[in-house]
């Protein structure tokens, strides 16, 4: 028995048993697919089917098991000859991948610019949104990868997330406030000042309200803005306070502005999702492996096809 003959058999039973229409699927005899499964059954001495005056009508138990076995030979066979062929040529394709623009600006600028200056053959079309509509579009499979925070709220049935980077939520306030005599804060410190956050479109802001409830605070928000360097301005000039991820320390541009931790803090956990699929190609596997080993194990971007345009010699 060949590949082909378990792809007979598995047409034949996808079109419920029909072998007039297997055979026109097939394009071959419906005289020789009869003699074909008749044959089989006869060699391995198994009935395959459940017949009522020469009619297939159903699988046996036997038929069952052999069905299902036989779906997963063809699909690992044609996985292998697909990942076969993709390695036997350039790489080249569009990836999709959508970031909100505080990890694109905090975390993803250089890893995402060697991605593409090195592989020149590759589209990758970024998506800047929040993590709501990031995960709308990861749903409707519009991107191949999202990067949200965790708890990502996405079903891990159906998706899966590896977590990138792991920082906490800090305090950032004027030089002049009068927390900034403290060397760490509490949330009890912040409960009667005025914040400056990010709005409802961020999972920042709700990993902030979620831990206010928890601790019975009603904090008093001024702002909500869905840019880092205004609510960063804002407390330069103010008694105004945000709180932001700590990595945004080194993006301070100006004087004046300082980094207080919080005990207990929220953590903010940075993670790359994607759906689960029975096939992933090369070009998806070489994104997701370049950004996972970047983050996780500081290792450098190589390109996908070997030696990049920029690298070759004159």
């Amino acid at each position: 028995m060949n590949i082909d003959h378990l792809k007979y058999f598995i047409t034949v039973v996808n079109n419920g048993f029909n072998l007039s229409e297997a055979s026109k699927k097939l394009h071959i005899s419906q005289p020789a697919l009869s003699k074909y499964i008749l044959k089989f059954e006869e060699e391995e001495r198994v009935d395959l089917f459940y017949r009522k005056h020469g009619r297939l009508l159903g699988l046996t138990p036997s038929g069952e098991n052999f069905f299902a076995n036989a779906k997963g030979v063809v699909e690992a066979h044609d996985r292998m000859l697909k990942e076969l062929r993709e390695a036997s040529k350039k790489v080249r394709g569009v990836i999709r991948i959508g970031i909100p623009p505080l990890i694109l600006t905090v975390l993803f600028t250089e890893v995402m610019s060697k991605l593409i200056l090195l592989n020149p053959l590759i589209k990758f079309e970024i998506v800047e949104a929040g993590a709501f509509e990031l995960r709308k579009l990861l749903a409707m499979n519009e991107l191949d990868f999202a990067v949200l925070l965790s708890p990502s709220e996405l079903n891990p049935q159906a998706f899966l997330e590896v977590l990138l980077k792991k920082d906490d939520l800090t305090v950032f306030l004027s030089s002049t406030h009068p927390l900034a005599e403290k060397e760490m804060l509490r949330w009890s410190d912040l409960e009667k000042e005025k914040l400056a956050l990010f709005n409802e479109s961020f999972m920042i802001h709700h990993l902030l309200m979620g831990k206010f409830r928890a601790l019975r605070m009603e904090p008093d928000i001024q702002i909500l803005s869905g840019s880092w360097d205004f609510l960063l301005e804002v407390t330069k000039d103010s008694e105004m306070v945000t709180i932001l991820p700590s990595p945004i320390t080194k993006f301070i541009a100006t004087d004046g502005i300082l980094e207080k931790k919080l005990v207990s803090p929220v953590s903010w956990k940075v993670v790359l999702t994607h759906p689960l699929k029975s096939y992933t190609s090369t070009l998806e596997k070489y994104v997701k492996e370049s950004i996972v080993e970047y983050f996780q194990k500081g290792k450098d971007i190589v390109p996908i096809n070997g030696e990049s345009e920029e690298e070759k010699p004159l």
